[in-house]
C-alpha cells in the first residue's frame, strides 16, 4: 500500500504544471518568417487526410477538434514589425497562435509554426515542464540583421566589389561613389540588431523563468536543453552577398552564430539544431540547403550540433493545385475580358451566367458625366506621387453629386467607357474611347436604369478601372478601392446582403468617381471608366463551379484547403509546419541523449 502511495505521489508530481523534479528544461527557437509560422488553423483539417500524418492531427487537437493547450509546456514568444519596432512579448501555455502574430504581438493569432508539435513532441517525450523561448521576426537575413558578433563587419564579395568599382556613377542596385560610405554605415548599423534582440529577450526570460513558468524552482534551476535555428530566404534570395550561387559565406556566419549564442547565453555544448530551408522541395535550392547544412559537418559540432532537412514536406499536391488557383482566381475575378483591339469579348464562357441588371441594357445606356481638378493646393497631384486614389474637394453645390435626386442635367451626356489617352497593356490597345473624358484629372459619372427582376441569389459590379474609385447605388457607397490595377479588363467585385439591400426594383442610380492617374511624373494621361450591375442564380452559379472543375479539380480545392499562403512560406499548411516542428524535437533529443 505504502509503495502504491509513493508511486502515485510521483506520478500526480511528474504531471503537475508546478512540480519539478529536475532543472527546467528550456527550448530556445529563433529565425524569420517560418519560424514565425503562418500556417492557419483552418488547415489543420488537411492533416488529417493523410493516412501518415492523420495521427499527429490527433495529438494536436482536442477530442472536440480545438486545438490543444499543452499543460506542462510555456511559451514565451518575442516579435514585432518587419521593422523590428514594436516587438511585443507573448506569453503563456503552448497551443495553437503562437505562430506570425500581424499587429499585435502579445496577442494569439490564428496561426502556427514549428513551436507548437515541438512542443508537443517534446511534452509527450520528456514528460517534464518544458518552457519554449521563441523569437523571430520576417524578412531577417543572416549576414546582416542575425549578423553574429564574431563575423566581423559585412564586406561585398570580391566580385561584387569589382562590379561596383566599373560604376563609379552608380546603377541599377549600384550607390554612386559618393554615396557608398553612408551604404557601409547603414549596413554596418543594421548589423547584429536582431541577433542582440534576440539574445537579450533569452537573457531576459532565463533571469527569471518563474514570470513565464508559473512554479518554477530556483533551487532546481533550469538547463538550456537545445536552440533551433530556422531561417535562410532573405539570404537565398540575395545575390548581392553570394553572387553566382556561391553560398559558402552562409555557413561561415552560420558557425560563429552557433558559437556567438552558446557563448552570449553561457551554454557551451547547448544542442544545436539547423533547420534546412525546404523551399521548392528536394530538387530546388541545392547549394543553398548544401552551405546551410555544412556547419553541422565541422569537427568542433560533431556530436552537438545537427543539420534537419525541410524539404522532404513540401507538399507537391498544393505546389501543383496553386498554379491553377491562380488562374481561377482570375476567371471568377473577371467579370468581362476585352479583345486585342479593345472592344469587348463577347464569346468568353464563364461571363454567360452572369446576367446583366435592368434597362437599357449596359451598353445602350446613356451616362451623366462631367470632370474637374482639385481646387485647394494640398490637393495637388504633385505632392500625392506615393497615393492612387484620394477625395478631393468638389466644386460648390456638387457636395451631393451621388444622391438618386441630384440634378445632372446640365453635365455631359455619352456613353461608357469614357477614358482619355491610350491604355496600352496585356496585349490589349485600348484606345476607342465611347465618350471623352477630358483635361481634368477627376471624373464623376452616373447612369440610370430600370430593374424589373430582383430573381437573382446573388450580385456583383462589373467594372472597368484603371485607378480607384467609389461606386454609389441610389445614394449608397457599395464599394470603395484606392489603388491601381492596370489591367483592361471588367473586374468582379461580388456584393453582399448590405450592399445589395439597395438595389430596387423601378428606377435606380449607379454613380461613380474616379481618377485618371496617380503619378504626376508619368508624362501620359490614360483611363477608362464602364461599370454595371449582374446578377446571377444559386443554380446558374453551381453550373458555373461545374464548368470550373476543368481549371480547378476536386482534388486541387482539397489539396488548397490545406495551403493558407505562399510557397515561400510553406503554403502556409499546417500539415508542413507540423512534420518540421516534430522532427525538430526529434532531431533535438537524439543530441539530448547522446
Amino acid at each position: 500500500m505504502k509503495t502504491k502511495l509513493i508511486l502515485t505521489s510521483v506520478l500526480l508530481c511528474c504531471l503537475s504544471p508546478n512540480c519539478f523534479a529536475g532543472p527546467l528544461r528550456i527550448f530556445i527557437l529563433a529565425g524569420q518568417s517560418n519560424m514565425e509560422g503562418h500556417a492557419e488553423i483552418r488547415t489543420f483539417d488537411y492533416i488529417g487526410k493523410d493516412p501518415a500524418t492523420a495521427p499527429l492531427l490527433k495529438e494536436m487537437r482536442n477530442p472536440d477538434g480545438t486545438p490543444r493547450v499543452c499543460d506542462n509546456v510555456w511559451m514565451s514568444y518575442l516579435t514585432g514589425p518587419y521593422d523590428g519596432s514594436a516587438n511585443g512579448e507573448g506569453l503563456g501555455k503552448l497551443t495553437a497562435g503562437f505562430g506570425a502574430r500581424g499587429d499585435n504581438p502579445t496577442r494569439l493569432s490564428n496561426k502556427i509554426g514549428p513551436e507548437f508539435t515541438f512542443g508537443i513532441t517534446m511534452e509527450k517525450e520528456l514528460k517534464e515542464p518544458i518552457l519554449i523561448i521563441k523569437t523571430a521576426w520576417g524578412g531577417r537575413s543572416l549576414n546582416t540583421e542575425f549578423r553574429p558578433p564574431s563575423a566581423g563587419p559585412y564586406q561585398l564579395p570580391k566580385q561584387i566589389q569589382d562590379e561596383w568599382d566599373k560604376h563609379p556613377q552608380g546603377a541599377h542596385g549600384i550607390p554612386r561613389l559618393e554615396d557608398r560610405k553612408k551604404w557601409q554605415e547603414d549596413k554596418e548599423a543594421a548589423s547584429g540588431v536582431f541577433y542582440r534582440m534576440m539574445v537579450e529577450h533569452v537573457q531576459k526570460v532565463l533571469a527569471d523563468p518563474a514570470r513565464v513558468c508559473p512554479g518554477y524552482d530556483p533551487k532546481q534551476g533550469y538547463e538550456l536543453a537545445g536552440f533551433v535555428w530556422f531561417q535562410g530566404f532573405n539570404d537565398l534570395v540575395d545575390g548581392q552577398t553570394y553572387p553566382n550561387g556561391d553560398y559558402d559565406e552562409y555557413s561561415r556566419l552560420l558557425a560563429h552564430f552557433i558559437r556567438d549564442v552558446r557563448k552570449d547565453l553561457s551554454a557551451p555544448k547547448m544542442p544545436f539544431v539547423i533547420g534546412v530551408l525546404g523551399v521548392g522541395g528536394e530538387g530546388d535550392n541545392v547549394n543553398f540547403r548544401k552551405a546551410m547544412a555544412a556547419p553541422a559537418d565541422l569537427p568542433e559540432f560533431q556530436g552537438n550540433v545537427i543539420a534537419v532537412e525541410t524539404a522532404p514536406f513540401w507538399d507537391r499536391d498544393i505546389e501543383a493545385a496553386e498554379p491553377r488557383q491562380g488562374e481561377y482566381n482570375e476567371i471568377v475575378g473577371t467579370a468581362h475580358t476585352l479583345k486585342a483591339d479593345g472592344t469587348l469579348d463577347t464569346q468568353r464562357k464563364w461571363d454567360t451566367f452572369w446576367k446583366p441588371i435592368g434597362k437599357p441594357l449596359p451598353q445602350d445606356r446613356n451616362w451623366r458625366y462631367i470632370t474637374v481638378d482639385a481646387t485647394e493646393a494640398k490637393d495637388k497631384l504633385e505632392e500625392f506621387t506615393d497615393r492612387r486614389f484620394r477625395d478631393v474637394k468638389l466644386p460648390a453645390g456638387m457636395e451631393n453629386w451621388f444622391q438618386a435626386d441630384f440634378d445632372d442635367s446640365q453635365w455631359t451626356t455619352g456613353k461608357a467607357p469614357i477614358g482619355k489617352g491610350v491604355w496600352n497593356h496585356s496585349g490589349i490597345k485600348l484606345d476607342k474611347h465611347a465618350s471623352t473624358w477630358g483635361q481634368e484629372e477627376f471624373l464623376l459619372m452616373r447612369s440610370t436604369f430600370e430593374v424589373d427582376n430582383l430573381d437573382y441569389d446573388f450580385y456583383r459590379i462589373a467594372i472597368l478601372a484603371r485607378q480607384g474609385f467609389h461606386v454609389y447605388l441610389n445614394g449608397h457607397k457599395i464599394h470603395t478601392y484606392i489603388w491601381w490595377k492596370d489591367e483592361p479588363q471588367y473586374r468582379s467585385i461580388v456584393l453582399d446582403q448590405e450592399q445589395t439591400q439597395h438595389l430596387k426594383k423601378g428606377k435606380n442610380v449607379l454613380a461613380i468617381y474616379a481618377n485618371d492617374q496617380y503619378s504626376a511624373n508619368s508624362p501620359e494621361h490614360y483611363a477608362a471608366l464602364d461599370a454595371w450591375l449582374e446578377g446571377i442564380t444559386r443554380a446558374d452559379q453551381e453550373k458555373l463551379e461545374l464548368a470550373l472543375q476543368e481549371v480547378l479539380s476536386p482534388r486541387d480545392r482539397e489539396a488548397l484547403q490545406g495551403a493558407s499562403n505562399g510557397g515561400y512560406h510553406y503554403f502556409g499548411s499546417a500539415k508542413i509546419f507540423a512534420q518540421i516542428g516534430k522532427t525538430f524535437a526529434e532531431a533535438n533529443l537524439k543530441l539530448i541523449n547522446k
